[in-house]
């Protein structure tokens, strides 16, 4: 419906301005009982030099034969629209016909898109950091497959450079192969913080931790084996976190793939055709890239990118990883050749992906293709810290474990009949969905104050909220009399009768806007998000933000709340409405869950 308001709107500015928008933009205006949209006329302001409260008056006049428009109002400079509320039957009655389709994905439309995520170490444990790129990444996998592209999800971890001569040299004076195996993330942190250290003491160990990475380097086959078990079982330890937070890749392709060749590939996924050495070379020869007497490799940009200089290749021939993403990005266009690839990482990479970005259009790498690069800002705790002498870190898997310790509590507080088994369950399902809910809902381009009280609570904006408010519709559908009637459809479009109730307090007025069967305005304003479901899922693809889609699901929720607190539903003794209730909670249901999914997070069948 919004979408042909915008139509409606561009085609009257068209045929009477002779103006041609790209885009309308539509606002919510300030009294929701009073209009339901609002157009700011001041991108008309400057063609026409007029003031825009004029624009508006003017416009006002034009949509006295528009089946969808009840009244314009202007505004000062917005124009105020009102839907005609009969409208709102044909609407119900579309949705719920097509309820299935809520929870499809659409047809494929033959466009990739690479996202790209997270960078971890093999050997760094994930941390309250990792609360903001993963859990923003995968929300947009899942929306992007919905939305019928093919989504190829890459971690570009981080698996490579001397660190390695460190952690193979600490290996072989303190091996555990158990414990490796167990979680090779902690342990492989544990060998560097003794050999670190160590190295203070030891003398010549610093050179043997070099030497090691030069047999590495060399491809000697005892510390190629070494490398691979180190990083295959890291990407598993690391995954054990990740799932705990519903978050998968498709392939964890390391920095090391595109600086070599030569070392055994972790996954199934295409082979290499171009070395970061090659793509140095290519943008040499192309002009772009220049290198110095000393063997570095430089590139400047053009100064009216602002864009400050950087380097490709250091002296010693090894690469800063601004090369490592170039690869990248020539794999992924020669493999996959995506019509867009989007980065999310945190905002410090800003100015990398700048450059990174320019250099691929200059080199004609990218055809068509769109590079979007979004980045958060961070995340912080109020008045809980967790961080340990291992790296002044706030680890992820004690925050989910203080989540889970916190949700026993509070559950039973509320619940002293409850048994173990389901107190286990309901504090994985509602609590750590909770804190990952708190993240998603706040904008990307925003500082996140972890607030613990805010984040696990059961009021508002909260992931319990919604899922109580779930709970409470799947029940109302379940204590229905008859099962069949949720699962009927309106084969005959709505019930026929006397219109409940004129939209003009001087009734009878003569008008055709009449209320037909919706009796309140909360039923008309739960059918209006429900029907908006599909607009907000463009949103949130179109931005790459979240939060959105939070927003949305916030909002949803409020409105069934209102709804169930006003109108009679399982009550209702005029059984045709009661039907039709009974019909929208049903959608509100698959809309609310199908919501969640996409955020990554699980309804609970019981609370």
């Amino acid at each position: 419906m919004e979408e042909k308001l915008k139509q409606i709107i561009k085609d009257k500015i068209k045929s009477n301005y002779n103006i041609d928008l790209n885009e309308i933009k539509l606002d919510i205006p300030p009294k929701k009982e009073l209009w339901d949209f609002a157009f700011g006329c001041f991108v008309l302001s400057r063609e026409l030099k007029k003031s825009p409260d004029v624009i508006s008056q003017e416009l006002s006049l034009l949509f006295n034969d528009v089946d969808l428009i009840a009244s314009v109002t202007n505004f000062w400079p917005h124009l105020n629209i009102r839907i005609s509320k009969n409208i709102y039957s044909d609407i119900f009655n579309e949705l719920y016909k097509n309820k299935e389709k809520i929870i499809w994905n659409k047809e494929s439309n033959n466009k990739k898109i690479v996202i790209d995520y997270i960078w971890p170490n093999v050997w760094k444990p994930l941390h309250i950091g990792h609360m903001c790129t993963p859990n923003q990444w995968q929300v947009l996998v899942n929306l992007y497959r919905k939305l019928g592209y093919t989504v190829i999800a890459d971690t570009h971890i981080w698996d490579w450079w001397i660190i390695f001569g460190k952690l193979i040299t600490a290996y072989k004076l303190w091996w555990d192969k158990n414990k490796l195996k167990e979680n090779a993330v902690d342990y492989l942190l544990e060998l560097y913080i003794k050999i670190t250290e160590e190295i203070e003491n030891w003398i010549d160990l610093e050179q043997r931790t070099r030497d090691e990475f030069k047999l590495l380097s060399k491809w000697n086959p005892e510390s190629v084996e070494l490398w691979k078990e180190f990083t295959s079982y890291s990407i598993k330890a690391l995954q054990v976190q990740l799932d705990r937070l519903n978050i998968k890749a498709d392939y964890n392709i390391g920095e090391s793939f595109y600086e070599w060749l030569h070392f055994p590939k972790m996954e199934d996924y295409p082979d290499l055709k171009f070395t970061m050495s090659d793509i140095v070379e290519e943008l040499i020869k192309k002009w772009i890239a220049t290198k110095n007497d000393d063997n570095s490799v430089w590139v400047e940009f053009d100064e009216k990118t602002k864009i400050p200089s950087c380097i490709l290749q250091k002296r010693d021939w090894t690469h800063w990883y601004l090369a490592s993403d170039l690869a990248a990005i020539k794999y992924r266009m020669d493999n996959w050749n995506p019509f867009k690839i989007v980065y999310f990482t945190d905002s410090r990479q800003q100015l990398h992906f700048k450059q990174a970005f320019e250099i691929a259009k200059k080199a004609s790498w990218l055809n068509e293709t769109e590079l979007f690069h979004a980045f958060n800002w961070f995340i912080s705790l109020k008045d809980w810290a967790m961080s340990t002498r291992k790296g002044r870190i706030i680890r992820l898997d004690s925050l989910l474990d203080e989540a889970e310790l916190r949700a026993k509590n509070i559950i039973l507080e509320k619940r002293d009949d409850i048994q173990w088994v389901e107190l286990e369950e309901l504090a994985k399902i509602i609590w750590i969905w909770a804190i990952k809910y708190g993240y998603l809902k706040k904008s990307r381009d925003t500082d996140v104050i972890f607030d613990w009280d805010e984040f696990m609570t059961f009021e508002w904006n909260s992931g319990p909220y919604i899922q109580y408010a779930y709970v409470r519709a799947i029940r109302i559908l379940e204590k229905s009399v008859d099962e069949n009637v949720i699962n009927s459809k309106i084969s005959s479009g709505l019930p026929q009768g006397k219109p409940l109730q004129c939209d003009s307090s001087d009734a009878p007025c003569g008008c055709n806007d009449y209320i037909w069967l919706f009796e309140y305005s909360e039923e008309i304003e739960l059918i209006k998000l429900i029907n908006s479901y599909d607009d907000v899922l463009d949103k949130t693809a179109k931005t790459n933000m979240p939060h959105h889609l939070c927003s949305f699901s916030y909002e949803l929720t409020k409105a069934f709340n209102s709804f169930y607190n006003t109108v009679h539903i399982l009550s209702e003794v005029d059984e045709k409405k009661k039907l039709i209730r009974l019909q929208l909670v049903e959608l509100f249901s698959l809309v609310l869950k199908d919501s969640f999914k996409l955020l990554g997070i699980e309804m609970p069948e019981k609370m």
